[in-house]
């Protein structure tokens, strides 16, 4: 009798589509970010929420989203290794300890946990885009996706030093460090996935290889220096010079997007949640714009680019993929109520938070209220794809 060979990792159902367990968790990790804002505004006895919030939600629940598609996508798209289990175990795991360390107001050892799940999305999408495991290149913006997990490492590791050693750090590098982590690494994914995705949602256009043109070379340098002007602002941004660094840091986003994903052109294609990314990859630039315009109030801006822009972005796909991918294909082109629904709720928060920074008076009520709208944006989406998401388990092994 022949031996049985060893199983291969990749023939394990949920290796070969992580996406079905982890947006599941990253929708759980949402409600966990939201929820401290409602019980704040209910006068519950809690810690104030901005850390737990702002780090959960990051390193948490944009953090989790990412990991499904890039875990799901990459291997697809550039003939490479999927994630192997031990990679599957430390993304589903770590954003559950962090959460509950943040939680615990143990900043510090939060912001350590997380950077093992850092080191390993550094890692796995590096080895894939710039390294020799694919047996594609995938499209030249890519480049920007290790450096998006390269800027939340160094920002993370900046974090966890500061809180767990007490280092002093220069204001200017403690802003910094602070930026490339809430800001700068899902910027850089937006950018490098946008490339890709957004011509595809809106309009059907497959991109291309990056050894497929005429100057590869050129074009992934082109990106590289993109990703330098957006890391300048940065910089800039915590130095006197705050308003040139916010520009350059707008326009370098809005650079990108309008070449490589071409956002200036309407999405011809129907389907709500379409439009959604559509709307969300506006909200990146704007965003940024906005708080170097209103120095006095960033919040307003910042909120744009996190409610408006990313979480809307995030979910927005996760909602595409879910339904693609899940037996659910004819929804994907259908414009669907709920869908329209649950983003109204998403910038019904996101206004609501605007609101909040004009009328200090009631700046815990509209706080609670813009979580409120979160949360209720998160049921829908829930009530859309949960079910799918459960029924493709049945059966799911390793």
């Amino acid at each position: 009798m022949s031996e049985t060979p060893a199983p291969n990792p990749q023939d394990f159902s949920l290796c070969r589509h992580p996406y079905r367990v982890l947006f599941p968790l990253g929708w759980f990790l949402a409600w966990w970010a939201a929820v401290p804002w409602v019980l704040y505004a209910l006068k519950v006895s809690i810690p104030h929420p901005f850390q737990t919030h702002s780090y959960i939600f990051i390193q948490g629940v944009l953090t989790t989203f990412a990991a499904g598609f890039l875990f799901t996508m990459l291997p697809r798209r550039l003939g490479a290794p999927g994630p192997r289990i031990w990679q599957m175990l430390v993304v589903m795991i770590i954003p559950l300890w962090h959460a509950y360390f943040v939680w615990q107001q143990n900043i510090g050892l939060g912001h350590a946990v997380w950077l093992i799940e850092g080191l390993v999305l550094l890692e796995f999408s590096a080895s894939r885009i710039l390294g020799k495991k694919g047996t594609r290149s995938g499209p030249a913006a890519f480049v920007w996706v290790p450096i998006g997990f390269l800027c939340g490492c160094l920002g993370s590791a900046s974090e966890a030093i500061r809180e767990l050693w007490t280092a002093e750090y220069s204001w200017e590098w403690y802003r910094f460090s602070r930026v490339l982590l809430t800001q700068g690494m899902f910027l850089c994914l937006a950018m490098g996935i946008g490339a890709m995705f957004f011509p595809l949602t809106a309009r059907k256009e497959a991109s291309v290889d990056a050894t497929m043109t005429d100057n590869p070379r050129q074009r992934r340098m082109g990106h590289l220096l993109g990703a330098m002007g957006l890391l300048t602002g940065f910089w800039l941004d915590a130095t006197p010079l705050r308003p040139m660094g916010g520009y350059l840091a707008a326009g370098s986003v809005a650079l990108v997007l309008m070449i490589s994903g071409r956002i200036y052109r309407l999405p011809s294609v129907g389907g709500t949640q379409r439009r959604l990314i559509w709307i969300s990859a506006w909200c990146l630039p704007l965003g940024l714009l906005l708080a170097s315009l209103m120095p006095e109030r960033p919040q307003i801006g910042f909120h744009v680019l996190f409610i408006g822009g990313l979480l809307l972005l995030t979910l927005s796909v996760a909602l595409h993929v879910g339904f693609a991918h899940t037996q659910g294909q004819e929804l994907v082109h259908r414009p669907l109520p709920s869908v329209r629904v649950f983003g109204v709720l998403l910038l019904l928060a996101l206004c609501a938070r605007i609101y909040a920074e004009y009328f200090s008076m009631d700046r815990m009520d509209s706080l609670g209220i813009a979580a409120g709208c979160v949360l209720a944006a998160l049921a829908v989406w829930g009530v859309l794809l949960m079910p799918r998401f459960a029924r493709s388990w049945r059966g799911m092994t390793w």
